[in-house]
């Protein structure tokens, strides 16, 4: 029992001394990449490299407070193993406009952060960087023609814990130009205007006048007489209408004093 103790407490006190290695080893790690002395730093910079290839806009010329963004593209590169594991990589920038005239800048995206994960930590071994980024001017921003440029705020990675690496990278990178101009009016279809030609018609040539031709003796004037016809004489049988209807009116009176007569006798 007593050999089998002693060799348990062996045991026990070899893992102990791994462990103890372990932490010693990732906190030389740590210690190594973030010391402030300058051989490190050096070093530091030689084991990776962050590069953005090219910017590109989806627009060359933006109206008013209208959003458009910029394509920003790179890689990440491993040019020498690290000593130390490195998880991921963030890095942090903003964008600002400058007029190429007097010089105002402007912000038109405050922050953007670009992740770099899995971060390549072996030599040769590549992240490629590929990310929209939103930009909008501001309301007073002067009209014209803007360099448009990226500047780093933070860079850092993750090493068990977060490590500045912000002093290893460029602090300013030139994206291009952008025109800024005023909001456009809604456009109207312009309206052709007919030219109506008027035609002058040509002089016509007068016709020669015809020759005089010799007057003819006068005739006789005619002259017709109309007689008027005498007006129809009034009517004489008139009156002898009037005295039948007044004689007819006196038979019909009397018959009806007949017939009433000889209903009441």
């Amino acid at each position: 029992m007593l050999f089998t103790k002693s060799s348990m407490k062996q045991k026990t006190h070899r893992h102990r001394n791994v462990r103890r290695l372990g932490v010693a080893l990732t906190l030389a790690g740590v210690l190594y990449l973030t010391s402030a002395s300058p051989a490190p730093a050096q070093d530091l910079g030689e084991y990776f490299q962050i590069n953005y290839d090219s910017v590109s806009f989806d627009k060359d010329r933006v109206n008013g407070n209208e959003l458009f963004y910029a394509i920003i593209t790179g890689r990440a590169i491993c040019t020498k193993d690290l000593p130390a594991l490195v998880s991921e990589a963030l890095v942090t920038s903003h964008i600002v406009a400058e007029h190429t005239v007097s010089g105002t800048k402007v912000t038109l995206n405050s922050n953007y952060t670009i992740t770099i994960k899995p971060f390549p930590c072996k030599k040769d071994e590549t992240f490629e960087i590929n990310q929209a980024v939103p930009m909008q001017f501001p309301p007073e921003a002067e009209l014209g023609e803007y360099n448009i440029i990226g500047q780093l705020v933070e860079a850092k990675v993750k090493v068990i814990l977060w490590v500045p690496i912000t002093d290893f990278l460029p602090q300013e990178q030139q994206m291009g130009t952008i025109k800024y101009i005023a909001t456009e009016p809604a456009l109207t279809t312009p309206v052709e205007t007919a030219v109506i030609e008027t035609v002058v018609p040509a002089p016509v040539a007068e016709a020669p006048a015809p020759p005089e031709t010799p007057a003819l003796p006068a005739l006789p004037t005619l002259t017709s007489r109309t007689t008027a016809s005498p007006e129809p004489a009034e009517s004489t049988s008139t009156w002898w209408v009037w005295l039948i209807f007044v004689f007819a009116i006196a038979i019909t009176a009397f018959n009806v004093y007949w017939y009433i007569r000889q209903r009441r006798g």
